[in-house]
């Protein structure tokens, strides 16, 4: 019941959010010219680049399963990663499609508790990469957020940190996992614990640790590109450093749980960081409807291949 009732408040902001966007804020007629106007050529190129980041993000999966010594392909991390897409983009939330990928991994790694892990302990760690590059933007780089983005940021970037250091930490693991016994009724600590076990030992591959980080910020300059050939399409003239910090902070206030995936909040984040360089609202508007059409597009990728798994499935019983 608890669940509805956020889902459909969520829906309420986000609808709130665009009436204010299209009341206010953007004039549609204006804003379907210019998205009409748009260069094919730069926009094909941000596909392109957006699938790039899709594949180094499958290929950062699959690194962070080796670290537990258990084998995941790049066939089926990409395949997993485009139905999580397929997930976050038509359904309410983004952790449906984290769900997805533990479910779809789960066979051939051999182990519930490491497709959880390795799909938490990846996604923390892709987030920290995202706030990082999105403070160190809007520190170097003059970007007005319109509001504290600085202090958030910064909150963000140190508790994910810490979640992370814990969860992988054996001593600290231990610890987190006597508390729960402690306090939690053993019908429920019992299953808790035993997922939570698996993500210790991590930290024991400092160095192979090291390089999921790198491959994370490798991830994040193909969003870089994505973003930077939108611009172009639409001849904006900022540059790339503006283009992959701009990214980084606009996909962190998506996080924030008040709307429907983001929805109204993002665009109406695009016209006030885009303000503070004199960008017309109508323009900035349209950036924000080419990057949410793309990604649409592209996660269309992960319902076909979760409607061809789903076929092949029924056919194999």
């Amino acid at each position: 019941m608890r669940k509805n009732i956020s889902k459909y408040l969520r829906i309420a902001v986000s609808f709130v959010l665009l009436i204010y966007l299209f009341y206010y804020l953007v004039d549609f007629k204006s804003l379907t010219e210019i998205i009409k106007g748009s260069s094919p050529k730069y926009l094909f190129i941000a596909v392109i680049f957006f699938l790039l980041s899709v594949f180094a993000a499958a290929f950062r999966w699959q690194y962070v399963v080796s670290l537990k010594n258990r084998k995941l392909t790049f066939k089926t991390s990409l395949r997993e990663y485009f139905i999580g897409m397929f997930f976050n983009n038509f359904l309410p939330g983004s952790v449906g499609g984290d769900v997805a990928r533990v479910i779809g991994a789960a066979e051939e790694i051999g182990s519930k508790e490491i497709s959880v892990s390795s799909v938490i302990v990846e996604r923390l760690i892709g987030l920290i990469s995202l706030v990082a590059i999105g403070l160190t933007g809007l520190i170097f780089l003059n970007i007005d957020s319109g509001s504290d983005y600085t202090g958030i940021s910064i909150l963000i970037l140190a508790t994910l940190s810490v979640i992370l250091f814990v969860l992988i930490n054996r001593s600290l693991n231990n610890i987190l996992c006597e508390i729960i016994e402690a306090y939690i009724p053993e019908k429920f600590s019992s299953n808790i614990v035993l997922y939570l076990k698996d993500f210790s030992g991590y930290s024991e591959s400092p160095f192979r640790l090291f390089i999921v980080f790198l491959i994370s910020f490798a991830f994040k300059i193909f969003d870089g590109f994505f973003l930077y050939f939108i611009f172009k399409s639409l001849s904006i003239g900022l540059t790339y450093p503006h283009a992959i910090a701009m990214f980084s902070i606009i996909n962190v206030i998506k996080m924030i749980p008040i709307s429907l995936n983001g929805i109204g909040l993002s665009a109406i984040s695009w016209v006030i960081i885009l303000k503070s360089f004199s960008i017309d609202e109508n323009l900035s508007a349209s950036v924000d409807f080419l990057t949410i059409t793309i990604s649409l597009l592209v996660s269309g990728i992960g319902g076909l291949l979760y409607f061809a798994k789903n076929a092949k499935n029924k056919k194999s019983f």
